[in-house]
């Protein structure tokens, strides 16, 4: 399995490109993972909206497909979405994810606080992200390689359908970020120097963010926080803060990303605009969307 990344505002020239090799007897298996521009993401909602309107789905492939683009997938897409009840549906998933092809797809990573970490590794030993870029979600490229079955060709659906499989069999997602995590927000709001400080540090952030370049994750992710703080009549269920991993690495890191209008409107109010970050759209934007996916063109 290898990873690359150029030093561009882009990913990298990022794909899924499968090889295997009969060594004494023995199939081995590798993935390199290696983002064509332009990178798109796309919310659990967007990606059900699409396999609910064949003309969006067929616009949106062709389009991508066109600009020789690449569908970025995190392991939040991927839980959220094997939890459809309608087997018909998680299946015209299964074939959207298909459709684009193997060559483009990639695999995002959603843990922001993980990517940051080694954002200021890669800083500190390379100035640079030489060879593994700081988003790719190592550990799922390598469940990946673990459940594919080397004598049959690759398909993106296989983490679909593996993870559906587990739910099935009764292994869920243990998701317990609200009663962990909203605590801490709660106690900034009821302290009076805390709440001061959270708008303080929006506030300057959001002034000097034409200063900021990519990648802005850290920026991204503090100033999230602040924002949810100040935002004091803001609710933080499960979802809003499974929202959050749809939203830090995403703009951070991709060309075009589609989230709820919540999130939309908090990655507005930062300051930082394309192409320090991604262009966002929010659902009711499709139109605009596919739109600006069209009419593309590769940065020089």
């Amino acid at each position: 399995m290898v990873q690359h990344f150029t030093k561009r505002r882009h990913l990298g020239e990022v794909m899924l490109k499968y090889s295997k090799e009969n060594i004494n007897g023995k199939i081995v298996v590798k993935i390199d993972q290696i983002a064509y521009p332009p990178t798109v993401y796309l919310d659990t909602w967007a990606l059900f909206d699409f396999i609910g309107a064949n003309d969006l789905a067929g616009r949106f492939i062709k389009i991508l497909n066109n600009l020789g683009g690449t569908l970025m997938l995190s392991i939040m897409s991927i839980l959220e979405s094997v939890g459809l009840k309608n087997q018909k549906q998680f299946q015209c998933l299964c074939d959207l994810i298909d459709s684009i092809g193997i060559d483009r797809v990639a695999l995002l990573d959603f843990n922001f606080i993980r990517v940051i970490d080694n954002e200021k590794k890669y800083k500190k030993d390379n100035g640079q992200f030489l060879e593994i870029s700081p988003a790719i979600d190592l550990e799922l490229l390598d469940v990946f390689i673990k459940i594919h079955e080397p004598e049959n060709p690759l398909k993106v659906s296989e983490i679909f359908l593996a993870y559906r499989q587990d739910l099935e069999n009764g292994k869920v997602l243990e998701e317990n970020w609200e009663q962990s995590l909203f605590p801490i927000i709660a106690r900034a709001r009821n302290k009076i120097n805390a709440l001061s400080n959270a708008k303080k540090r929006f506030r300057k952030r959001k002034e000097n963010a034409n200063t900021y370049k990519f990648p802005c994750t850290e920026f991204l992710m503090e100033t999230c926080f602040d924002y949810i703080t100040i935002n004091e009549n803001m609710k933080m269920q499960d979802k809003e803060w499974r929202d959050i991993f749809h939203t830090i690495i995403p703009v951070a890191y991709c060309d075009f990303v589609l989230i709820d209008k919540r999130w939309k409107n908090f990655v507005q109010s930062t300051g930082l605009n394309c192409p320090q970050i991604a262009k966002v759209y929010d659902q009711r934007d499709l139109s605009e969307f596919l739109k600006d996916l069209g009419s593309w063109k590769k940065p020089y």
